[in-house]
């Protein structure tokens, strides 16, 4: 058995298939493809599939990561072109990887989020001035206040014309995880003008160090 970690791209329409959906939608594809994938064992055997970090519905990305276990050595171009010869429109396969990071040692992510408003640069930097930053978030435990700003890592902030750029980069797996919509919501509420969120794009997951995750 060799075990193979698959980075895809998920964009245009695909960005409205749930993780769920996404789950069984893969576990079609690669039935479709032939490729050897292996089967957990007992009384309800499965595809071994695993998605390291679900992504939020209506967000896109570049680096989506799933990982598989196949009962047979196949080379990675080979895997690649049999996924993307049944992949749906939207999920294209991007390379094939041994997988070296474990799930626990992702801590962050990075996005591109396109903002619509007026003059939203300087609403931006003044945003993010302030000495906190308090958003609640829903946990296992109920609703909890807490601060984003020490956990929002502005990279970069550009203005064209009615729109907004960020690249953000926020606590994402197990250590914890910051919805970029808690980020926008709290945001608008600050601005107390109309913004609208055009785009959301995941484009990097990150270890611990800093590391891109492999």
């Amino acid at each position: 058995m060799t075990d193979h970690r698959i980075v895809f791209e998920k964009t245009g329409r695909a960005r409205f298939i749930s993780h769920l959906d996404l789950n069984r939608c893969m576990v079609r594809a690669i039935r479709r493809s032939g490729l050897p994938a292996w089967y957990t064992e007992g009384f309800h055997p499965h595809m071994y599939l695993m998605f390291p970090l679900a992504l939020s519905l209506g967000t896109e990305s570049l680096c989506e990561v799933m990982d598989i276990r196949l009962t047979e050595e196949r080379s990675p171009s080979e895997i690649l072109s049999r996924l993307n010869a049944v992949l749906p429109e939207g999920l294209h396969a991007v390379e094939v990887r041994t997988p070296q990071d474990r799930t626990q040692d992702i801590e962050a992510a990075e996005y591109r989020v396109t903002l619509t408003g007026e003059a939203l640069l300087p609403l931006w930097e003044q945003f993010l001035a302030q000495p906190e930053i308090l958003a609640e978030k829903r946990t296992k435990k109920g609703v909890q206040t807490i601060d984003l700003r020490p956990l929002i890592e502005a990279e970069e902030a550009q203005a064209e014309g009615d729109h907004l750029i960020l690249a953000l980069r926020l606590p994402a797996g197990n250590a914890g995880n910051i919805n970029v919509s808690m980020v926008t919501d709290a945001f608008s509420e600050f601005a107390e003008t109309p913004i609208y969120v055009e785009k959301l794009l995941r484009t990097k997951i990150f270890c611990g160090n800093g590391r891109l995750f492999s």
